[in-house]
Formats: structure tokens, sequence, C-alpha cells
């Protein structure tokens, strides 16, 4: 739908569309698009229910605690083990880091950019359209965070843009077979609704280094 489509539906102007948007903290229309796309495709991810106030709380948090448990124990069963070390080792000699996410990914990247920034490991977050010039340099390094893949759905020109980039990249997401050309890790699941769990495990296995 376009901002004009917006702005008839909702018997309103262009501009006043454009100031709202720019309210939410989105720099264009584009930005606002995308991230609505986002949060329709982890819908699943917002709206599943894993309690209920009508069983037992002890027993429903005694499951979920032990189906993380044994997700756990298969991804780092599974994990290739000298894939993420390579990871680590890049992340401690970078002078600096790039994240890129959408969404939920988004908020892990602010969360690698406060952990990384208090070991004084400058990091910045890029814009979400990929728009911006980084200038990046010798030593730098940029993450791509995509928990199940989506960003490959939704933006695949950001992705070929990125692709484009003269800087050491990698691609993390718990999605498999992943048509990517850079570094690339993969973090195996047993269930997709446990995926932000395990990925959010695994960034701070990373980030303790």
């Amino acid at each position: 739908m376009s901002i004009d489509a917006i702005a008839l539906s909702c018997h309103t102007s262009k501009s006043q569309i454009s100031k709202y948007v720019k309210s939410l903290d989105y720099e264009t229309m584009k930005d606002f698009k995308d991230a609505c796309l986002d949060n329709i495709s982890s819908m699943e991810r917002t709206n599943k229910t894993l309690f209920s106030l009508q069983n037992s709380i002890e027993k429903q948090f005694s499951s979920f605690t032990n189906h993380i448990i044994d997700e756990l124990h298969y991804t780092m069963n599974q994990i290739d083990e000298i894939n993420l070390l390579k990871l680590v080792n890049d992340i401690k000699k970078s002078k600096r880091i790039f994240v890129y996410g959408h969404g939920h990914a988004r908020t892990l990247c602010t969360y690698i950019q406060n952990e990384l920034s208090a070991k004084q490991k400058e990091t910045i977050i890029c814009d979400v359209d990929f728009e911006k010039e980084y200038n990046f340099q010798d030593g730098d390094l940029l993450l791509l965070i995509s928990i199940n893949g989506n960003t490959f759905y939704f933006d695949k020109r950001v992705v070929h843009h990125i692709l484009k980039c003269s800087v050491n990249t990698w691609l993390i997401s718990c999605k498999d077979n992943i048509n990517f050309s850079k570094n690339y890790l993969y973090i195996p699941t047993l269930n997709d609704k446990y995926n932000d769990y395990l990925l959010r495990h695994i960034l701070d296995f990373i980030l303790m280094y």
C-alpha cells in the first residue's frame, strides 16, 4: 500500500502520514513498512502462548525450562564449533563492529552494542535500509542478525547491498540453507518457537570472550 492510499483511507494528507511515521522514530515510510513486515513475520513469536493461568505455573515453568535445556543441549552438540570460535576471534580482533537486524533482531543489535561498548569496542547499529555510507576500514566487522532468515525474504536489496560491501561479514541465523556467500554461523534448533532464546544464548556465549 502506497502512502497515497494510506492517506486516502485515513482521510488525511501524505504530510501528516509522514509526520506520524517520523514521530515513531522511522526516517522514511519504507523503514516503517519494513518494520511492519517484520512484525507480521514475528507474530508467531509474539502471539505464542507458552503459559496459561488456568494451569499450574510451577508445572508450566518446569516444562518450559526442560524444553529450553533440551534445546540448548541440541544446539551446542550440533553447532559448528570451529565456525563459532572463528566468529569469536573475529570479534575480538576487530577494531569496529557494525550490526544489522530487522524487527526483534534489532533489539539484539542494541544488546550487542551495549555489551561490546562496555568492553571499549566501538559498535555501530546500521540503519534499517542500509543506505548510509559507513566507510568500512581494515579491521572492521559487520554482523547480520536474522533469527529466522526473514531478512532474506523481505529485503533482498539490503542483503545484496551487504554482500557488495568490502568488509568481513558474518550472518548469524537459526535458518539453515541460506544462500549467503560470506561467513555464516547457523544455529541449529529443534523447535522454531525457541529460536529467539537459542540465538540470544549463543550471543551471550560469544560476548563472554
